[in-house]
């Protein structure tokens, strides 16, 4: 059977719950077709992203992945196009980074791997809001991207992969945020069962062929 790796994030930044997580563990184990969705929580720390995607590598054997991550301020689904090879921001640890490279060898940027412009459309078409971002920042997202399609590149696997980022929660904009932008656990539930069915779809047509 095989398996979609979904990756969402601790909580950081003060917050509680963190939105990614919150969706991606509602996958876990769900089922479309002859695929299986599997979960799992990324650390908010520089040194330990790498790991915990390695090990889920490792474990899962999986077929796509899609990593996930808040980002508080967005309004939309953003599907990210690009990472680089740059890092910035204090983690949960207390770690800093001040544009260190991700990977010092690596190439200045990657490219996500799955077909992000079909899958923001079938969200649209679903009444989704979502876009194509051209920059998936400088902190942890950015980094478990790179981290992700370098580890998917240095281990020459066909496994295609993608992060996007998804606004607050309605609860995480109380108070003091009244005024940022937010999206319901429900809508961004639903976008990911069109992400879900656009890539299963994918594998089928190309197994067709």
């Amino acid at each position: 059977m095989p398996i979609l790796l979904l990756t969402g994030f601790e909580p950081f930044g003060g917050e509680n719950i963190n939105p990614s997580w919150e969706v991606v563990k509602r996958f876990s184990g769900y089922t479309l077709g002859e695929w299986r969705v599997e979960a799992r929580q990324l650390p908010v720390a520089w040194e330990e992203v790498e790991p915990a995607l390695t090990q889920a590598f490792d474990d899962l054997q999986p077929a796509a992945v899609i990593a996930v991550g808040q980002s508080g301020g967005r309004a939309q689904v953003a599907l990210e196009r690009v990472a680089i090879n740059y890092c910035l921001g204090i983690d949960n640890k207390g770690l800093v980074r001040s544009g260190e490279a991700v990977v010092p060898t690596g190439p200045a940027a990657y490219f996500s791997t799955l077909p992000i412009d079909t899958l923001a459309q079938a969200q649209k078409s679903a009444g989704i809001p979502a876009y194509i971002s051209l920059s998936a920042g400088a902190y942890l997202c950015n980094f478990a991207l790179y981290s992700l399609l370098h580890l998917i590149q240095e281990r020459s696997l066909p496994t295609p992969a993608a992060f996007i980022h998804i606004p607050y929660l309605p609860e995480q904009v109380l108070g003091s945020k009244a005024d940022v932008p937010s999206m319901s656990l429900e809508t961004v539930e639903a976008g990911f069962r069109v992400i879900i069915g656009e890539v299963v779809k994918m594998f089928s047509e190309k197994e067709g062929a």
